[in-house]
């Protein structure tokens, strides 16, 4: 089995579900723009790029703005990054170590639709079988098929290169956590609702890229709101996903990055949707002091 493929990451999964409950117009200036300078008298200003965790054409090379930025920076700061033994761990507690299966939680249906979603992977249905619903949800691809390397993958190659210091926000328990903790009935419901939409879901990362393209915060929390609004079915468990995923971590990595921001020239990724409106990082950091201003 591929453990490296199986190790989506968190923020993958804010395409398939974003909070419902934020309805109110975000402040213009978190509402647009995906690498913003940060910075605070007398330390070096630093920078913030919001990426997508996805492979696709438009996202083959850095904007030049970003990649301008990069250049100068003396350290990389990432939202998380897998090594050998995390990869270990997190599909460990994906998995039901006792007698408990997948189809005992989604039923047979459901479970033959789960196998062939995650054929790509080449992940034996012996394995799948054992899997919790959020290890699937984590999993879930974009069936066109995209490749070549991600913005967070270039980002990591430029730094190796380079040899600048790598810190992460989070780390592997923290990631874990998020997840195994979710209650058993939002993650069933969430799968469950993701599987008989898997097509539209196709559709909503494509039209994720192409605001992500136009850096349209906005437009990105804007078309999940949407596509939730059409199934109020879901929206109790989409909420509990969004505070966990996307709010619940923002209030971390606006504190853990500040350790790097203090020292000045850090570059720190993370997806963008964490920079959105009045709970992202960017007005956290500058209820802590800091000045946030646009690039790009």
């Amino acid at each position: 089995m591929r453990r490296r493929a199986f190790l989506a990451g968190i923020a993958t999964l804010a395409t398939l579900a974003t909070s419902g409950a934020v309805r109110a117009a975000a402040p213009e200036r978190f509402s647009r723009g995906v690498l913003w300078r940060v910075s605070r008298p007398k330390t070096p200003e630093s920078h913030v790029f919001g990426t997508v965790h996805a492979a696709d054409p438009r996202l083959a090379t850095l904007a030049a703005p970003v990649r301008k930025a990069f250049e100068a920076a003396r350290s990389l700061t990432v939202e998380f990054t897998a090594d050998a033994y995390a990869r270990e761990r997190f599909l460990e507690a994906a998995m039901y170590l006792d007698t408990r299966t997948l189809t005992d939680e989604i039923g047979a249906a459901d479970f033959e639709k789960v196998v062939v979603h995650m054929a790509p992977l080449g992940i034996a249905r012996a394995v799948i079988a054992k899997l919790k619903p959020w290890g699937v949800l984590v999993n879930l691809r974009n069936p066109r098929g995209a490749h070549g390397p991600t913005l967070d993958e270039q980002l990591y190659a430029g730094a190796r290169a380079r040899r600048l210091p790598l810190h992460t926000m989070e780390n592997v328990e923290e990631q874990v956590f998020t997840f195994d903790e979710f209650p058993i009935a939002s993650q069933v419901a969430l799968l469950r609702h993701a599987l008989a939409h898997q097509a539209e879901l196709v559709a909503l990362s494509e039209r994720t890229i192409d605001a992500y393209v136009a850096r349209d915060l906005a437009g990105l929390w804007a078309l999940q709101t949407r596509f939730v609004a059409r199934y109020p079915e879901i929206a109790s468990h989409n909420a509990v996903f969004v505070k966990r995923v996307i709010f619940d971590r923002s209030v971390v990595m606006a504190f853990r990055m500040q350790r790097q921001l203090r020292r000045g020239h850090a570059f720190v990724a993370l997806g963008a949707l964490h920079l959105h409106g009045p709970r992202g990082v960017l007005a956290l950091l500058e209820e802590d002091g800091y000045r946030v201003a646009r690039v790009y």
